[in-house]
């Protein structure tokens, strides 16, 4: 049929091109790849396009779909790009999650040379949520980079599991810590002295407890942080968590603390420890842990409450790094996809559905480590990235490309 038709090369080219896109999206968020033939293998049928110029059927012919092609989308379509109201998550015990592991051989001394800019050498960081997940691998980089370090965490007592915490003292031998700010701290920097063995110079790893969403906790972490470390140079929010719950019932009070927790701790931190540069009159670099979820909507779990706060994070980032700019105070954002900490690992074993579905949408074929961020942190709080402010780097695998 349309072999007969006498259409101008530009307009046929361009018929093509949309609808070899339509199909292209239609094959990608199909959940079976092989159920959707190529355009140039898709026979059509008597719901083949027709050729038809609606506002003026004799001037000339236009492609336009009959009916059957216009009810994929409510048949069919969509599917995999949906909400699925009926998931729902809620956030565990932090003693019903396993600790988290040193990162082996990220220290060490370098045999491969690199700019000196990347280097952290006596610079102060400071890392929200340090002493776990993302914001442990965080840690160690921070570290491996020369730089001192204070952990800041709510200090999860470890008496919900006595066994694993007599392993843990037995082999370490810290017979009076009963917190995990304090044992990574301490886990972390035995770690750096294995791997640097005659290194004088060692850092100094402290550990400090805040309610981040508590603005009298988080000045008096921020003083005890002074206090022990003589000042503050770098700051990482990485303080957080995630639940799943469809908007109509996530559990207000819940909402509330999730807020508080991302939101109000970032703001929290952020706006404390400028004080302390501005008092100081001292340049310092920011990176606010964001998330990929604060620039989409993750599928199929129902997370409204997160997404918006991750969103929050990022445009307070960028506001920030404006504001501060005239003090050389840089404020980044990183925003990662799907990361393997032991929260998401506890909730892939539980849904396994979850990770194929995740995968398919991302392009690099694989969910994220810990690691993947830790070159990147390391970048915006260093020198090599002094032009750089207000960015919002993404860590996604490619997620949100496509």
């Amino acid at each position: 049929m349309i072999g007969t038709v006498s259409v101008r090369p530009t307009r046929l080219a361009l018929l093509a091109r949309n609808f070899t896109y339509s199909f292209t999206g239609l094959h990608k968020f199909n959940s079976s790849i092989d159920s959707v033939p190529s355009l140039s293998s898709r026979k059509f049928s008597s719901a083949s396009p027709t050729l038809v110029n609606s506002q003026n059927p004799g001037s000339g012919p236009r492609l336009q779909p009959k009916k059957p092609l216009d009810v994929i989308s409510e048949e069919k379509g969509g599917g995999i790009s949906r909400i699925d109201e009926d998931i729902s998550i809620e956030y565990p015990e932090d003693t019903g999650l396993p600790r988290t592991p040193i990162i082996q051989g990220r220290g060490g001394r370098h045999f491969k040379r690199t700019l000196a800019q990347f280097s952290l050498e006596d610079k102060v960081s400071v890392v929200t949520g340090g002493a776990s997940g993302i914001g442990l691998a965080l840690s160690q980089s921070i570290v491996a980079s020369g730089s001192h370090l204070a952990i800041v965490d709510m200090n999860r007592k470890l008496i919900a599991n006595p066994r694993y915490l007599v392993q843990k003292i037995i082999k370490t031998n810290y017979h009076n810590v009963d917190d995990e700010a304090q044992i990574q701290a301490k886990t972390l920097l035995e770690q750096f002295k294995s791997e640097n063995p005659g290194l004088e110079k060692l850092p100094t790893v402290t550990a400090h407890y805040a309610d981040v969403s508590n603005p009298a906790s988080v000045d008096d972490a921020i003083a005890d942080i002074i206090a022990k470390q003589g000042k503050i140079d770098n700051l990482v929010t990485c303080a957080g968590f995630t639940e799943n719950f469809s908007a109509v019932t996530y559990p207000y009070d819940r909402m509330q603390k999730l807020w508080g927790v991302v939101v109000d701790g970032t703001y929290l931190f952020t706006t404390g420890v400028a004080k302390h540069l501005i008092k100081r009159q001292a340049s310092g670099s920011m990176v606010v842990i964001g998330s990929m979820s604060g620039a989409i909507v993750n599928v199929p779990q129902p997370q409204a409450p997160y997404n918006a706060a991750k969103a929050a994070v990022r445009h307070l980032a960028a506001s920030l790094a404006v504001e501060w700019a005239t003090h050389d105070i840089r404020v980044n954002c990183i925003s990662p996809g799907y990361i393997l900490t032991a929260l998401t690992r506890k909730i892939l074993e539980e849904n396994f559905e979850f990770r194929e579905k995740w995968v398919s949408l991302i392009p690099a074929g694989r969910v994220g480590m810990p690691e993947d961020l830790m070159g990147p942190v390391t970048f915006l709080l260093s020198d090599s990235a002094r032009y750089i402010t207000g960015a919002d780097l993404r860590v996604d695998g490619g997620y949100t490309l496509t």
